[in-house]
């Protein structure tokens, strides 16, 4: 039996900047694994995460925390008359995302009025206003620059001809790694909500995955 070892006001900072700076500790609460995809390294730390499986864990994290706060419910629900199908239905519960911005605040903001485009997979792709060529970097640089604003992140300076390229965003080691012991709390946030509902849990995964690359650019193709 799994034992409950979190507080969910606990959380110093929003849980899916957590996830990001913290993916790896999450790694064995991966719903899914991502193939062929490039690997991101890990804020102050010599440790890489597949850059999908990272955004996916993001935004699950970010779901999970708002159901446990009650700022949302989450249920699996079927549509179709006739070929049906499983789908998570996404309730607002009213109220602000606890003290948190970040991908929290932009999911209950993406939240309609009519349920029948409150899925999970709907709700994720509204996150952005168009197509994009990298979503799930998006969603890094994202937390980025919101732990930017928290002064976990700094912007630095490039040098010679890269300054073309203006400033880049980087961690503030010392202020960051103050942050690890919340990894486990947060693992053990989502083991508890898979133990419990595991199809939930699987459905969330998959559709938060499919929101994300149901976003990404498709290439052009010049027929001549």
């Amino acid at each position: 039996m799994f034992v409950k070892d979190y507080d969910v006001n606990d959380f110093s900072l929003a849980p899916s900047a957590l996830a990001y700076l913290f993916g790896d500790v999450l790694e064995d609460v991966f719903a899914g694994k991502s193939r062929l995809t490039t690997s991101e390294k890990l804020p102050c730390r010599d440790v890489k995460v597949k850059r999908k499986d990272l955004a996916h864990a993001m935004l699950v994290s970010a779901f999970v925390y708002l159901a446990r706060q009650g700022r949302l419910g989450l249920d699996v629900r079927t549509k179709g008359r006739i070929i049906k199908s499983k789908f998570v239905l996404v309730t607002a519960s009213g109220g602000p995302a606890g003290p948190f911005a970040s991908h929290e605040a932009q999911i209950l903001g993406s939240i309609r009025g009519d349920p029948k485009n409150n899925g999970v997979r709907s709700i994720v792709w509204r996150l952005w206003g168009a197509d994009v060529g990298d979503p799930w970097g998006d969603l890094i640089r994202d937390s980025q620059r919101y732990l930017l604003g928290l002064g976990y992140f700094v912007d630095q300076e490039r040098r010679g001809i890269a300054k073309i390229m203006g400033k880049k965003l980087m961690p503030n080691c010392e202020r960051t790694l103050t942050l690890r012991p919340e990894a486990t709390p947060l693992r053990n946030m989502l083991a508890a909500f898979r133990a419990e509902q595991p199809e939930l849990y699987e459905r969330l995964w998959k559709e938060v995955a499919a929101g994300i690359a149901s976003r990404q650019e498709s290439p052009d193709v010049d027929f001549d």
